[in-house]
């Protein structure tokens, strides 16, 4: 068994992580999923651009929320971990 993470692995956490209204800064995302920040950043802008994560003007930073499309993306992920046993 491969201990690492697969990318879609981690874009479900992420997505997981920023599923509040009030939305979540980057470091509450790289300490929640075990990422660096480098990775972390890489993968949220995909995120944004691909409309699954927004960004939410925080008081002092930037904060990210999880989208429909998003949550459509979750749903179809741990249906398709559940039926393949990943």
């Amino acid at each position: 068994m491969n201990p690492r993470r697969s990318k879609y692995e981690i874009i479900s956490e992420i997505l997981a992580i920023s599923n509040t209204l009030e939305g979540v800064n980057i470091t509450k995302i790289v300490y929640s999923a075990n990422l660096n920040f480098k990775t972390a950043q890489e993968i949220i802008n995909e995120l944004v651009n691909n409309c699954m994560l927004e960004k939410v003007d925080g008081e002092e930073r930037v904060k990210y929320r999880t989208t429909k499309k998003g949550l459509e993306f979750i749903s179809k992920y741990k249906s398709l971990e559940s039926a393949y046993n990943f």
